[in-house]
């Protein structure tokens, strides 16, 4: 019998993985009714209300869950997520300290942590998690990003490099990665190696804005206006409504004493959007 309470717990997870939320829904209270002591039911119950939004009812099943059993991380993870979700940030996060207390090598955990401290802005504890979570997977790419934006966040600039290019040397074809590596490049004036992460970026992600962007403002960093121009021309090829862009052609246009030129580009950014300031700002000094 256990056997076959089991089962059902497992095909409500296989039924999830497929993408029908409702079916395993209805696979893990299945799984419950059969056995009202079944904690991995219940938190899995509890993390599929919790997409569906039901933060309520999901916070009794993650309880019931560890209520079950306080010894599963999962358990006291995915009770942490919720209540950080119902702004209950303090317990959720002692929830998940306390998951990654049972099990050390929870990467989920320490990546719960990490992102948490990152939106209350604590930089020194988000790279600490970031730290703990590439020791635990160090073949992951992306982990090595995160922790290279804290560390640039923390301007740790040298740190920061090598963690993109760790994240790089296991995946190279990564457009945000060699985006992040130019910005940096380009805010220790290092404009090549940045016209050069830029331009892989762009290999990648060709209409990609905001590396186009910032591969512009390497030709202006460098007195190229015309490849500058060249850039920004062609985001407004793509998106005629970047109000960021129609404003910096405008500022080339002013600062080269094409008036009439600037003056329509700023006010074809202010009706777009009226409330940008840059472009108003710039509207006024124009004569």
């Amino acid at each position: 019998m256990m056997q076959f309470k089991n089962t059902i717990n497992n095909a409500g997870v296989e039924t999830f993985l497929r993408g029908d939320t409702e079916l395993a829904e209805t696979r893990f209270r299945e799984a419950i009714l059969m056995n009202p002591e079944d904690s991995s039911a219940y938190n899995n119950l509890a993390f599929i209300l919790q997409q569906k939004g039901d933060l309520d009812e999901a916070e009794k099943a993650a309880r019931q869950s560890i209520k079950i059993n306080d010894a599963s991380s999962s358990a006291w993870l995915n009770l942490g997520n919720i209540l950080v979700q119902k702004s209950k940030g303090e317990e959720g996060v002692q929830c998940i300290t306390k998951a990654v207390g049972i099990a050390p090598e929870n990467v989920m955990a320490w990546e719960s942590l990490a992102t948490i401290s990152m939106l209350q802005q604590d930089y020194f504890a988000a790279e600490k998690c970031w730290q703990r979570v590439v020791e635990i997977k160090p073949e992951e790419a992306k982990y090595w990003v995160q922790l290279g934006l804290v560390k640039a966040g923390l301007k740790k600039s040298d740190e920061a490099v090598d963690c993109l290019h760790n994240s790089l040397n296991i995946n190279n074809q990564e457009p945000f990665t060699w985006l992040q590596l130019g910005i940096i490049e380009f805010m220790r004036n290092n404009y090549g190696l940045a016209e050069k992460a830029f331009m892989t970026s762009l290999a990648y992600s060709p209409d990609d804005e905001t590396t186009r962007y910032h591969l512009a403002l390497v030709h202006l960093s460098k007195n190229d206006v015309d490849r500058a121009v060249k850039e920004f021309d062609r985001i407004l090829t793509v998106n005629p409504d970047n109000v960021k862009v129609l404003t910096e052609r405008g500022i080339l246009e002013l600062s080269g004493g094409n008036h009439p030129e600037a003056k329509e580009y700023f006010e074809s950014a202010l009706r777009i959007d009226p409330k940008y300031q840059r472009a108003r700002e710039y509207l006024d000094k124009t004569p």
